[in-house]
């Protein structure tokens, strides 16, 4: 039982410092140009794991929109994608989806 108790504690470290990291959350690793794509790493496990990102055109995105700590990219056939951060980095990262996707509607919650 006690076993379950640090590993448990582990997961909860490791993901607190997954979430706070500064490289991770660096908005050119988060938004990483790909061509005409953009490879979005919206969790923080896809931080670390590029291969479970998502891919959007840069053409396709309808709105970017900023709520708290969330950045949601919307594209034009209405699928959203979250992308979870920090307040710190959520910022860094909105400007740099503005660039990125610059026919895409603005807008802050």
């Amino acid at each position: 039982m006690e076993y379950l108790y640090l590993v448990a504690l582990l997961i909860f470290l490791f993901t607190f410092f997954m979430w706070r990291s500064p490289r991770l959350n660096n908005p050119e690793h988060v938004l990483q140009e790909v061509g005409d794509d953009v490879l979005i790493l919206h969790t923080p496990f896809a931080r670390l794991w590029p291969s479970q990102g998502k891919r959007i055109n840069k053409h396709k995105a309808a709105r970017i929109q900023k709520a708290g700590n969330i950045v949601t990219l919307f594209s034009h056939s209405s699928n959203a994608i979250d992308i979870t951060l920090s307040q710190k980095h959520s910022a860094l990262v909105f400007d740099r989806a503005c660039l990125l996707f610059p026919s895409a509607e603005k807008g802050i919650v």
